[in-house]
């Protein structure tokens, strides 16, 4: 065997080995041989370790080179097997580009109580290219506006597309890194795109062929390893579908179950894509689910969840979820509890919860709101929902328009945004909107 082909076959070798075996430093260290050595290399290392070198045949100088780069490898794995671990790795990278605020800003300062708001009903996405929220909420005279939150300075934006999707009761917002675009699907299943740079919003595609015009609740996440939205639809049965941002093509993806067969209107799941483990969560009545998109499985339920939601039950909309890419953790909120799923562990820890006398007035206090994952300031943003009013009137909920974000390594809310004005009580004890 001569040294182009000893060379050859280590290089083969370290190719061949997984990422997380073979230490970065020591790859690149061999990817830069071509550049540095020539191809007499082994003669050359022979030369520097004394006169003996011609008896040593090169066959064994590389022999040797490979044992000692095995005892490195072995040497790592065991330093790495030393410390403590989680039971899978993060399997994928963060998503796309991540906006950085501009010199001088503070993302900490709430920004102008009286500036201009959008409804507090509303759907969200975080769009990662500009570093902003878009919203879409329902006007009082009726019809949908587009609105950004930046979350740099912690201002709206009025934005005044040409025109705007109607998101529904159950419609849901994704943010598409791949076409760089919000999408919008609602429940009668058109699909918008929103492009933020020119304020456009473009009808895209139809519903997948067997949605059709059924008023069914949708969740929408995006999947960075497929580089598609994907789509479920709630109902009996219910509905996984994938879409093609950048082609507006659907696909459907085939489920070994159906685990929402009775999903009530207003304990509805709460999906979000989890990277940690490459899965689809979902949160349904205290009971957590993986979702294996490429192989189409669902796992067995998981391990319970802490108290959670209103009462004995979970009034959602579908927007009280969220993956905290720095934690690597689903992050689930209302009611004044945050809870978080690792989903690697198939572990919950309660990171805040409310008083044993109740939630009161506290503006973290509330539910049917909108939640979303700032990659820019690595926390989670609330927006609007409604609040308890406290004890002078139990039971009663108001609007609320204030911005919260939420540390989940701190444990520590940040206001972005006071209320424009004292919550107001609504006219039925209702929990529910």
């Amino acid at each position: 065997m001569n040294e182009r082909e000893t060379e050859r076959r280590l290089r083969d070798w370290l190719d061949a080995q997984a990422p997380t075996v073979v230490p970065d430093g020591l790859r690149r260290a061999v990817a830069a041989v071509p550049a540095t050595v020539p191809l007499g290399w082994l003669d050359r290392l022979a030369a520097t370790l004394g006169p003996r070198r011609a008896a040593v045949p090169r066959s064994v100088w590389a022999l040797l080179l490979l044992a000692g780069l095995l005892a490195a490898l072995v040497g790592g794995a065991l330093l790495v097997g030393s410390q403590p671990a989680r039971k899978l790795p993060a399997v994928v990278p963060p998503v796309g580009r991540v906006y950085e605020c501009p010199p001088g800003s503070n993302p900490d300062k709430p920004g102008p109580v009286d500036q201009a708001r959008p409804p507090s009903d509303g759907y969200m996405a975080y769009d990662r290219t500009f570093g902003k929220i878009v919203l879409v909420g329902a006007r009082e005279q009726g019809g949908w506006e587009t609105w950004t939150f930046d979350v740099c300075t912690n201002t709206w934006t009025r934005m005044h597309p040409a025109s705007e999707p109607d998101v529904g009761g159950f419609g849901m917002l994704a943010y598409d890194t791949a076409a760089r675009r919000t999408m919008s699907m609602f429940p009668y299943g058109w699909v918008w795109a929103y492009d933020l740079a020119s304020d456009t919003w473009t009808k895209t595609a139809g519903p997948p062929e067997d949605l059709g015009t059924v008023r069914e609740a949708v969740r929408m996440v995006y999947d960075p390893v497929a580089r598609r939205i994907v789509a479920l639809r709630l109902g009996s049965p219910s509905r996984i579908w994938t879409f093609e941002g950048a082609a507006g093509v659907w696909q459907p993806v085939d489920q070994d179950q159906d685990v929402f067969p009775y999903a009530a209107p207003h304990l509805q799941p709460l999906l979000a894509y989890d990277a940690s483990v490459d899965r689809l969560v979902s949160y349904y009545g205290g009971e957590v689910r993986r979702f294996d998109i490429r192989a189409g499985t669902w796992s067995p339920p998981g391990t319970t969840s802490p108290q959670f939601g209103y009462g004995g039950g979970y009034f959602s909309l579908g927007g009280e979820i969220a993956y905290d890419e720095a934690a690597q953790r689903t992050v689930l909120f209302n009611m004044g509890h945050v809870i978080a799923y690792d989903a690697a562990a198939d572990r919950w820890e309660t990171l805040y919860g409310p008083p044993s006398d109740g939630c009161g007035i506290r503006p973290e206090c509330r539910n049917l709101h909108s939640m979303v994952y700032d990659a820019v300031n690595e926390r989670l943003v609330v927006y609007g929902g409604n609040v308890h009013t406290g004890a002078e009137s139990p039971g009663w909920w108001g609007p609320s328009d204030d911005v919260l974000a939420f540390d989940t390594r701190t444990r520590e809310w940040t206001v972005l945004l006071e209320a424009s004005q004292p919550v107001t009580p609504l006219v039925s004890p209702s929990p529910g909107k």
